[in-house]
């Protein structure tokens, strides 16, 4: 006897859950492996900054969560139920954390981007913070069990896994307040990080008829648009309404390998720093700066990108600076 399209379905789903779990967590700790040595030259074995428990909290936390957040609702977590409620819990919780160290890290690195503008920090910082407190507010109302969700143990035949559902629909005004608030903050961010290449771009076509954006900015800001990108398209898969089996698939890797991303930034704004931009004196805005290499033979960039003289220190970075020396 053949089994009902519905059956047939809610077990395509859940295969399809389990599936992604299984390439998720691959990914995640395959991502780990290949990162931690990176984690431990540019993080662990430089001077402590704020930045660097940034790091900490998009690393780790990102790394929990993504986990947790694959492994819900697969077979993998099969209950019971007070298991599957801290799974929920735990996640409800610990997604904001990690979004808010990742929006300021961002944040923060645009600032850089836009030579230290206090108008635009400012600006950034205040859509931060209203942004924050929305999801943790948001946070709070959907980890209530009692009113909000509902936490089972399903089972689809012989296999047996958490299922999650809404006890009340808030309505969109819900969503445009919370996940929409942090869309608009992340679009914000793509668009000033992309401005200041495509500007450049434009001035040096008209000056020599090519295009040939500064290479430092090129370094500094076009390597990092990826991070930006998934940012953002992290925001818009939280708000769209998936209903297919291959949209469901890949609004859950778009949505969980934001995780992973977050913390090789940062690694790769200190090690792009290292290698290429040293010498010029050029703030990363992760607590990279330090001293020119050679002050004779330095060329400080005259590009929008929180230029430094020789032997200039930004204020708060003064440990970092001095434990970069010139070299001999």
């Amino acid at each position: 006897m053949s089994a009902s399209p519905d059956l047939q379905f809610a077990l395509q789903l859940l295969w399809t859950n389990d599936y992604s779990a299984l390439i998720i967590v691959t990914v995640v700790a395959y991502d780990y492996l290949l990162t931690f040595s990176s984690e431990i030259d540019y993080v662990w074995l430089r001077p402590w900054t704020w930045i660097s428990t940034m790091f900490l909290l998009v690393r780790y936390v990102g790394i929990s969560t993504a986990i947790l957040y694959a492994l819900g609702g697969t077979t993998f977590i099969p209950g019971p139920v007070i298991v599957c409620t801290a799974v929920s819990m735990i996640n409800v919780w610990l997604i904001p954390v990690f979004l808010a160290a990742a929006d300021l890290v961002m944040i923060v690195r645009v600032y850089a981007i836009w030579n230290r503008s206090k108008r635009i920090l400012v600006a950034l910082l205040l859509l931060f913070v209203a942004q924050v407190i929305l999801s943790f507010v948001y946070a709070g109302f959907h980890s209530n069990t009692s009113s909000y969700l509902s936490v089972t143990v399903g089972q689809i035949l012989d296999f047996s896994f958490c299922n999650y559902s809404v006890l009340s629909n808030p309505g969109m005004l819900d969503v445009y307040s919370s996940t929409g608030s942090r869309l608009a903050l992340g679009a914000i961010l793509l668009v000033l990080a992309v401005t200041p290449i495509l500007k450049q771009s434009i001035e040096m076509y008209k000056a020599t008829k090519r295009w040939q954006p500064n290479r430092y900015l090129q370094l500094l800001v076009k390597d990092g648009i990826i991070y930006f990108v998934a940012n953002t398209l992290f925001d818009v898969m939280s708000i769209i309404n998936v209903d297919t089996l291959p949209l469901l698939f890949v609004a859950s890797l778009s949505t969980v390998f934001l995780f992973p991303l977050m913390p090789r930034f940062i690694i790769s704004v200190r090690e792009l720093y290292d290698s290429e931009l040293r010498v010029h004196g050029i703030d990363t805005g992760f607590g990279a700066l330090s001293h020119p290499i050679s002050s004779r033979n330095a060329v400080v960039s005259s590009i929008a990108f929180a230029d430094v003289t020789p032997g200039q220190v930004v204020e708060g970075e003064a440990v970092e600076s001095e434990a970069i020396q010139p070299e001999v």
